[in-house]
């Protein structure tokens, strides 16, 4: 899955992307026109939790893939680049230090659909005029509807359609129809102060989170010990990095559900509403090919237990056939036979 992180210039998506992906900022800086592409580890608490429990060999979170996108502008040098990696882009990551920036990005957004929108009606027009069918006339009609919806300003994702027209318009890949994060960097001094991310919040409706990129890198740069007792000291609970990347994890539609043992504790990402079968396809596909059936349980009923042997005792441990549907955060061991 792909985050595009994107901003406008100074907005601090260079230094977050060098804190997500451990990319080295002077190179980042140095190729300001490129794409650089990392891997990142969504630190779900969760599984840090059952790796304290089970204390195994290895432990292996979920990785998400960021994308850094030169400064946004699509009317610069590197517009072509640009458009592909966000057409191409799972979710969108928009760094921004205050409202002007973010309405600047977002209207750039709405302003290249409504150009290919316009270009859509024009060619259907002239189709039309060849030979026309009840199937163009429908589309014609639906790209009429995203032409005043984008004129009015207002993101594609937005726009109230049916089951079909919503796979339809997946197929144009509208940069105003993609999930996006809004991620608010402050400077250290308004860390607390967050009028500005429920403002924003409440204007869009988009997740969103609160980050200074000065605090994590300050963050990252200690070691466990000393970083929960700068964290402490700085009253906060928890790094915004971790909740950002579980932020854009959720908004990509996936879920996690967790292996644990001695050897691995590991999460596994899937996409919400998956079969049994198809979350054990995840981990191989002849779990899939070969599904007899599922044993598992829950993380909460877990911890709350305190063992898997309480578990038991308390008759939580269930056998699932290939119609059940996983949940986030089952603890899953697969029987299979090929």
């Amino acid at each position: 899955m792909r985050v595009v992180i994107l901003g406008a210039p100074q907005a601090g998506q260079q230094q977050l992307y060098s804190l997500l992906t451990g990319a080295s900022l002077s190179d980042i800086q140095q190729k300001p026109l490129e794409v650089h592409i990392g891997v990142c580890e969504v630190k779900d608490p969760r599984v840090t939790k059952l790796k304290e429990m089970y204390k195994p060999k290895k432990t292996t979170y979920a990785k998400i893939e960021f994308l850094l996108l030169p400064d946004f502008n699509l009317q610069g040098p590197a517009k072509t680049a640009i458009l592909t990696q966000l057409k191409n882009a799972d979710e969108l990551c928009l760094v921004a230090r205050n409202m002007g920036e973010i309405d600047a990005v977002v209207s750039e957004l709405v302003i290249s659909d409504l150009m290919l929108v316009e270009k859509r009606i024009e060619n259907i027009e002239k189709e039309q005029k060849r030979k026309s069918s009840p199937q163009m006339e429908k589309e014609k009609g639906l790209m009429e509807r995203c032409k005043k919806h984008l004129e009015d300003e207002l993101p594609i994702r937005q726009l109230d359609a049916s089951d079909e027209e919503l796979k339809q318009l997946r197929t144009y890949q509208f940069l105003s129809m993609k999930p996006i994060i809004l991620v608010v960097n402050v400077s250290e001094e308004k860390i607390k102060d967050l009028s500005l991310l429920e403002e924003i919040s409440q204007e869009l409706s988009l997740p969103a989170v609160q980050i200074s990129v000065e605090i994590e890198q300050e963050i990252s740069n200690l070691d466990e010990k000393d970083r929960k007792e700068f964290m402490k000291e700085m009253g906060i609970e928890e790094s915004a990095l971790d909740k950002m990347t579980t932020l854009a994890f959720s908004g990509l539609g996936l879920i996690s559900f967790f292996t644990v043992g001695e050897d691995e504790v590991r999460a596994w990402p899937v996409r919400k509403g998956s079969s049994a079968p198809i979350a054990g396809s995840v981990i191989h596909s002849d779990i899939q090919k070969g599904f007899v059936r599922a044993e598992m349980f829950k993380y909460g009923e877990l911890i709350s237990a305190g063992s898997e042997g309480k578990l038991k005792e308390q008759g939580k441990f269930h056998l699932k056939g290939k119609d059940y549907i996983v949940e986030d955060a089952d603890i899953l061991s697969f029987r299979f036979n090929v």
